[in-house]
């Protein structure tokens, strides 16, 4: 097996080859967000088709976007954008997924496509989402803000899926969610993906809240509230993937806590309370804001990878500070897409443009903690487009 996270700015693009019969099974995990395909993902996919030249197309055999924020998706509605224009001019397509893993907005409410927006009451999709986005802003919402801004994005995936004709969500193109009485198993190859994310108690409560939403408020200042609420619950598709004997975790943005929950109610974590892996993509580019330091305790990887240029703080100081208080003794490999220092740069240049203190190497900087990895012997770092093989 070889997992790679490609350099995807703030966002996060992997994929993952796993041995097959006759080629690589491939698996792609998120595409980054604006310019990622062109700089990153398509220069990947075209070295991969040059060394299998009999694959005309290439194959992929799944796509998962882990959910519909732009720093995940937008690549890959690059790339499902090629493959529409190659369709459009009668030539043959450079690539063929086969399946697309991604639960849109409106599959984890329950409507139909488009019924969020036809519920919002607005003249046209655009409208509606206009106005939302309005009051997701005067009630300084910004999950809500974000969620909305996505919409169309989810949407316009799911229209692009239909019309190149990729199956989604196998084998019946249901939300991809987790059962504590019959977990999801899917295959690719010989490997198996078992979801353990998002819950299905969250998945259930956020389609009350919709419904609820629907039939008694029904204005988007409280819509703004509802998502705010509901929303970090069901933010990421998470699968551990399993494969000769190695098993590698795929988090997205979800939060530690409901990793855990998942990972516990599918049997993994029975024996000790842990976990013992060989990759753990660490959740949302290696923010702090969800994770505690008994998640990298419970949840014990030969490999951590945190995808992140500095923008939005991550990887985050403090994720770093609780890697080591959990696993004092090293033993494992930290591997980061982008040096400590391009990292405290982008992250200089974010805290430069917002309200709050300016960035403070002392207290924000991951450099010196890198800095004294490097040198402790305990915790190996790799810098840069990661490549690791298993």
């Amino acid at each position: 097996m070889q997992f790679e996270a490609l350099q995807a700015r703030y966002g996060d693009c992997l994929v993952l080859t796993l041995p097959g019969t006759d080629r690589p099974i491939r698996l792609l995990v998120d595409g980054g967000p604006a310019g990622v395909f062109r700089t990153s993902l398509k220069p990947r996919l075209d070295r991969e088709a040059a060394q299998f030249k009999n694959e005309k197309p290439l194959a992929i055999d799944a796509v998962m976007v882990s959910h519909i924020d732009e720093d995940h998706i937008l690549g890959v509605l690059d790339l499902f954008g090629v493959l529409l224009d190659a369709d459009q001019k009668h030539a043959p397509r450079p690539y063929h997924p086969t399946w697309l893993l991604h639960n849109s907005f409106d599959a984890l409410v329950g409507e139909g496509e488009g019924g969020t927006a036809r519920a919002l009451g607005g003249e046209t999709v655009l409208a509606s989402i206009d106005a939302a986005l309005d009051a997701a802003a005067t009630a300084r919402s910004e999950t809500a803000r974000l969620v909305l801004q996505s919409y169309g994005q989810g949407s316009k995936l799911a229209s692009l899926s239909a019309a190149l004709k990729i199956g989604r969500n196998p084998p019946d193109q249901s939300v991809l969610g987790f059962h504590a009485n019959k977990p999801r198993v899917l295959k690719l190859g010989e490997a198996t993906l078992t979801v353990v994310g998002p819950l299905q108690e969250d998945i259930d409560n956020f389609q009350q809240g919709w419904r609820d939403w629907k039939s008694k408020q029904k204005d988007t200042a409280s819509l703004a509230a509802y998502l705010d609420e509901s929303v970090p619950n069901l933010s990421s598709i998470v699968v551990l993937l399993e494969s000769g004997g190695n098993r590698v975790l795929l988090t997205g943005d979800a939060r530690g806590d409901h990793i855990m929950q998942g990972l516990e109610g599918a049997g993994f974590m029975a024996t000790r309370g842990t976990i013992d892996i060989d990759i753990c993509k660490v959740p949302h580019h290696g923010s702090a804001r969800d994770l505690d330091v008994d998640f990298f305790q419970r949840i014990r990887a030969k490999h951590y990878v945190a995808s992140g240029d500095g923008t939005y703080g991550n990887p985050d100081r403090e994720t770093l500070e609780m890697i080591e208080k959990a696993r004092p003794e090293g033993g494992f490999t930290f591997h980061m897409t982008y040096s400590a220092e391009e990292c405290d740069a982008g992250h200089k240049a974010w805290r430069a443009n917002r309200k709050g203190p300016p960035f403070d190497q002392d207290r924000d900087g991951i450099t010196q903690i890198i800095t004294n990895w490097k040198h402790g012997g305990k915790i190996a770092v790799e810098e840069g487009p990661i490549q690791i093989s298993l």
